[in-house]
C-alpha cells in the first residue's frame, strides 16, 4: 500500500497500549496501583447508573443524528444557557470523536493548526487522518501556568494558522488557564477556535477559565465530568452551518448515539443529584490533590494541578522510567505521548479507587525515590 492511503492514516491511541500492559501485569496476580489512564474508578455515580437502567426499558430506536432534542434542550439549559439557539446548534456523540469532527468542519486538507505541546493525543491523531499541518504552541514547562504568547506562530505572513486547539483545562498537565488570558491571547490572532472543555467544571480553585469568542467550537464531556467514561456521550457546541456538518458526518459514521443513553442523561443534567455529584467530586480531587503534593517530592512536580484528574512528575526519564515502575507495579503513562514539552515525565490520574487512593500514591512515592536513587548511582 502507498504511503498516502487511508489505512496509513490512522493510528490508534497510545493510553490504550498502556492500559494493555498494566492489565498484564495485574493478570500475573500483582495489585498494581492503576494511575494510567482517565478512567474514574474512585467516583461511581449511582444515579447515573440507575436512571440508564430505567432508560433501557425504552423502544430502542433511532435517534436524530444531532441528538435527542430532550437532552438538546439540557445542554443548552445546563451547560450553554446563554447561547441562542438561533446562531448555534448542538450535536451529541462521543467527546474525542467530536475533535476529528470539529476539525473537519473548519478546515481543508493542507491548512495549517496549532496544536498545544503537551497535548491530548487525538487532536494529533485526527490532524493526520484529515491531512492537516500541524504547528505546536507550548504550555509546559511554567513555573506560573500562564497561557502563552502566540505572536511567533503569526509571523509568517504566507502561511498562517487556520485553526487553533485550545485544551482548557489541559489534560494532560491537569491546569486551568485564566480564561481572560486566553482571550487575550486568541483576540489578536484572527483564526478558527476549538475549545475542549472537557473539564471545565472540574476546576479546584478560582480561576474562571471561560473563553470568550462567539465564533468558536466547543466541545465538552458528559462522560468524564460526571465520572461515567464507558457510556460515551460528549457534545458541542457550533454556528449553524458548522453544527450541520458535524451533524452530517455523525449520520454518515456512527448514524446517532444509543437514544436510551441519550434519555438518561437528559433526565439527569441539571438533577439535585447532578449538582451533589459534581461538588462530591470537587471536595474529593481537592483532598487528593493535597495529598498528591505532600507525598510526593515537591523538586519532581513543575506545576500544581488545580482541575481534572491529572498530574506530570517530572522523572528525567521517559519510556525507562515507566517500564521501571511498572516492574514495581505502579502503571502510569509516558509525558512523551502528549508530546515533546513533557518527555523526560510521566502522566498520572488521580481518580482511581478511593479505599486504595493513599496506598497507590504510597506505591508511587517509593518508587519514585527509588528510580531517583538509581539515576544518581
Amino acid at each position: 500500500m502507498g504511503d498516502n492511503t487511508w489505512a496509513n492514516r490512522i493510528d490508534a491511541q497510545p493510553m490504550f497500549d498502556v492500559l494493555e500492559l498494566a492489565n498484564a501485569q495485574a493478570s500475573k496476580g500483582n495489585y498494581v496501583a492503576r494511575m494510567e489512564i482517565g478512567d474514574t474508578p474512585g467516583f461511581q455515580n449511582e444515579s447515573i447508573h440507575k436512571l440508564l437502567k430505567e432508560a433501557t426499558q425504552e423502544p430502542h430506536r433511532y435517534s436524530p443524528s444531532p441528538g435527542e432534542p430532550k437532552l438538546i434542550e439540557k445542554v443548552f439549559a445546563s451547560q450553554w444557557n446563554d447561547y441562542s439557539k438561533l446562531k448555534y446548534g448542538v450535536c451529541i456523540a462521543p467527546a474525542n470523536f467530536l475533535i476529528t469532527a470539529a476539525l473537519l468542519a473548519s478546515t481543508s486538507p493542507g491548512d495549517l493548526i496549532l496544536l498545544p505541546n503537551p497535548g491530548f493525543p487525538t487532536y494529533k491523531l485526527a490532524c493526520d487522518f484529515l491531512g492537516l499541518r500541524i504547528s505546536y504552541y507550548d504550555l509546559y514547562p511554567s513555573t506560573d501556568n500562564k497561557f502563552p504568547d502566540l505572536q511567533k506562530h503569526f509571523t509568517n505572513r504566507g502561511d498562517k494558522p487556520k485553526v487553533i486547539i485550545v485544551n482548557n483545562p489541559s489534560n494532560p498537565l491537569g491546569i486551568a488557564f485564566s480564561g481572560h488570558d486566553v482571550s487575550s491571547a486568541l483576540r489578536q490572532h484572527p483564526l478558527q477556535v476549538i475549545i475542549d472543555e472537557t473539564y471545565t467544571n472540574l476546576i479546584y480553585d478560582q480561576i474562571r477559565p471561560e473563553i470568550e469568542d462567539e465564533e468558536a467550537i466547543r466541545i465538552r464531556s458528559f462522560s468524564k465530568e460526571h465520572c461515567a467514561p464507558g457510556i460515551r456521550i460528549g457534545y458541542v457546541l457550533a454556528p449553524k452551518a458548522k453544527s450541520k456538518t458535524i451533524a452530517d458526518f455523525i449520520s454518515l459514521t456512527i448514524s446517532c448515539s444509543p437514544k436510551f443513553i441519550q434519555l438518561a442523561v437528559a433526565n439527569y443534567l441539571g438533577s439535585e443529584d447532578c449538582v451533589l455529584f459534581t461538588e462530591k467530586i470537587r471536595r474529593e480531587m481537592t483532598k487528593r490533590i493535597d495529598f498528591f503534593l505532600e507525598n510526593i517530592p515537591s523538586e519532581m512536580i513543575l506545576s500544581k494541578p488545580n482541575s481534572a484528574f491529572y498530574a506530570i512528575i517530572q522523572t528525567g526519564g521517559d519510556e525507562d522510567c515507566f517500564e521501571f515502575l511498572m516492574s514495581r507495579n505502579v502503571s502510569t503513562c509516558p509525558g512523551s505521548k502528549f508530546g515533546t514539552a513533557t518527555k523526560g515525565t510521566v502522566r498520572i490520574s488521580l481518580a482511581g479507587d478511593e479505599k486504595n487512593f493513599e496506598k497507590d500514591i504510597s506505591m508511587l512515592s517509593n518508587a519514585l525515590l527509588e528510580w531517583r536513587s538509581l539515576k544518581l548511582k
